[in-house]
């Protein structure tokens, strides 16, 4: 099994190479049959064919991952990530979320489950728009 800090390094390596838009790269976490449901409460993914069609739509919005600190659990078999998700397309929304992933022996993530809620996701503002009710800031920014 592997041990706590290769656990918790899988959970940033994903957040990494999915920002990097490296699709097989993320896919080398996982098993051939990995179950992947994003939300948890949608049906699943099942296998590398559909997590691939995934992470394909997900780099094409332009997706960003932040991870807070990984936390493992003492079976040597999960890792948990809270973690705040941008994505650019088809509008600028922010997700917070909580990734369950469940390892095998060889340290491949074989289950994820990723928990978010409506009211866990924010529509943001284009980049270069403003609010209608926004002060403008000396530097063009807003507060």
């Amino acid at each position: 099994m592997p041990d706590e800090a290769a656990r918790k390094q899988m959970a940033v390596d994903y957040a990494e190479r999915i920002n990097a838009g490296d699709i097989e790269g993320v896919l080398d976490l996982f098993t051939d049959d990995i179950v992947f449901e994003d939300p948890v409460g949608r049906p699943p993914m099942v296998g590398k064919d559909d997590l691939r069609r995934h992470l394909e739509l997900a780099v094409s919005c332009g997706t960003h991952e932040v991870p807070d600190p990984p936390v493992t659990s003492m079976d040597d078999r999960f890792v948990v990530t809270p973690t705040t998700v941008t994505v650019q397309r088809p509008r600028p929304m922010t997700f917070r979320i909580v990734g369950i992933v469940e390892l095998d022996e060889n340290g491949l993530g074989r289950r994820v489950q990723a928990f978010w809620g409506v009211t866990d996701v924010t529509m943001d503002e284009p980049v270069g728009t403003t609010h209608p009710d926004a002060t403008p800031h000396p530097e063009g920014t807003r507060a």
